[in-house]
């Protein structure tokens, strides 16, 4: 059976825009999204970047974490510049707090 992920986040954005209209906000209930794949060139890192981008417009604080430790490129769909990456963390140079770079929204 052949996987249509477009189909399961548009029912997610649904789901959103739904409780949004429904309640006025989202809850308030700290969430982790997963977004992951068994390949590269798929789009992860893209429907990544846009659901954080669409949830910051809607007044969400929204953290974003590409753990692609060789080609690891959010900082360039968002036009940031970090100092440190993940490599840094995981070698001990850096702690996670060290690595962490404001985003444009």
């Amino acid at each position: 059976m052949k996987n249509n992920h477009a189909a399961e986040l548009r029912k997610v954005a649904k789901t959103v825009s739904a409780e949004v209209a429904r309640r006025g906000r989202i809850s308030p209930v700290l969430r982790t999204i997963a977004v992951t794949g068994g390949k590269g060139g798929v789009g992860k890192t893209n429907v990544a970047t846009n659901l954080a981008i669409a949830m910051a417009q809607l007044g969400k604080r929204v953290g974003i974490l590409d753990a692609d430790l060789g080609l690891a490129n959010v900082d360039v769909m968002l036009h940031v510049n970090p100092r440190y990456t993940l490599q840094h963390v995981v070698t001990g140079e850096k702690r996670i707090e060290d690595i962490i770079v404001k985003g444009p929204l």
